[in-house]
């Protein structure tokens, strides 16, 4: 256990990545007022980064709020021995579903809290940042709270509740190809039907949420560079987790490019197995820059859902394997068991014999 005047001597942690969560660092354990506390030092301009990655946390997705902050006020001159509690700022992170509970029985505070009440359920999960006069240049990060749970020690949002997750990886890669919020909405609303109504649906799934995730996308800048060559090296690079495959322009062709997010990835699996799957040559033809391939695959209500896309300029005769391998793999990666019944085509000009012999995706092409 590290004492308090041994603070300032632990190693500072600055991780090659763009961004990094509290998994990428090694924690030190000191005693805290009525709890033991982890810490750890980070350059103080990696702070927003540090807060990124906490963020972006595949298991409990959330953000964090300043919930207190104080700046020193006067003299900032470094005593002669430096002490931990002699800082330049303090300031408090909450994860964005606390600390106030708006669930049935719970504690609501007099003061409204930042963030939608809707959101707000207890979770306790929170951390201090110092910026301590005697390293000004470093932050030290002391995590009060950890885990994302409520005052019982129980779960209060993703895992256990994360409909609100889902729901934005479903929503957020229609909305960058190009469907509408009416769309969107018509099909979540079937679905919610489905499951027995909007009791059984998370708060984050309103038509206002949709909508400002749309303004966010039209907002944003998807020319990175003049150059589209660079421009799309830029986006591939910056959104690895997302994209299957990849070839640039060349000699002997345009360039393809294939996106997948985990949740497509789970659609495909789930109602791809032993089932159809579509290739649907024509989305967006007409209204994107690049027309666009659509893999899709179908609920057991028979609803199209796109599980992957593939974007190039132009699309000829023997294009298809030049992708199919590629995700057919990832797929079977995920699951082994993973096999389709048929594959349909939409286009005459898919290279159907190349699909059958080289990616096994079944004797049955229609």
């Amino acid at each position: 256990m590290t004492r308090w005047d041994e603070i300032l001597s632990l190693p500072v942690q600055n991780p090659s990545t763009l961004e990094f969560a509290a998994c990428d660092l090694v924690w030190s354990k000191i005693k805290g007022h009525d709890s033991l506390d982890r810490l750890a030092l980070i350059p103080f301009l990696r702070i927003d980064d540090f807060i990124r990655g906490e963020s972006n946390n595949k298991d409990f997705p959330t953000s964090f709020y300043v919930k207190t902050t104080r700046k020193r006020k006067g003299s900032t001159k470094v005593s002669h021995k430096p002490k931990v509690d002699s800082t330049l700022n303090y300031i408090m992170y909450w994860c964005s579903f606390g600390p106030a509970d708006y669930r049935k029985g719970g504690v609501v505070p007099k003061k409204k809290s930042a963030g939608r009440p809707s959101t707000k359920r207890g979770c306790t999960c929170h951390f201090i940042v110092k910026r301590v006069i005697a390293k000004p240049s470093v932050a030290l990060i002391i995590y009060k709270q950890d885990k994302h749970v409520d005052k019982k020690g129980l779960p209060c949002h993703d895992p256990q509740d994360k409909h609100s997750e889902e729901f934005r990886q479903r929503v957020i890669p229609l909305l960058h190809v190009g469907i509408s919020v009416e769309t969107i909405m018509q099909r979540h609303k079937e679905s919610v039907e489905i499951q027995g109504g909007p009791s059984n649906i998370d708060d984050h799934t309103t038509k206002r949420y949709v909508r400002t995730q749309e303004r966010n996308i039209r907002q944003s800048s998807y020319e990175l560079d003049d150059d589209d060559d660079v421009s799309l090296d830029l986006w591939v690079e910056s959104n690895k987790n997302i994209v299957f495959f990849h070839e640039e322009f060349s000699d002997t062709g345009p360039f393809v490019l294939g996106i997948q997010t985990e949740w497509q990835l789970q659609q495909m699996i789930q109602f791809g197995n032993r089932r159809l799957v579509a290739l649907d040559s024509r989305f967006g033809t007409n209204k994107l820059k690049y027309p666009i391939q659509s893999l899709v695959v179908f609920n057991y209500d028979n609803k199209a859902i796109p599980v992957a896309w593939i974007i190039s300029p132009s699309f000829s005769k023997g294009d298809t394997h030049r992708w199919m391998r590629d995700l057919f793999n990832k797929v079977c990666i995920k699951d082994p068991t993973w096999k389709l019944a048929g594959f349909i085509v939409d286009d005459p000009l898919t290279d159907v014999l190349t699909i059958r012999f080289a990616h096994g995706f079944g004797s049955c092409l229609l």
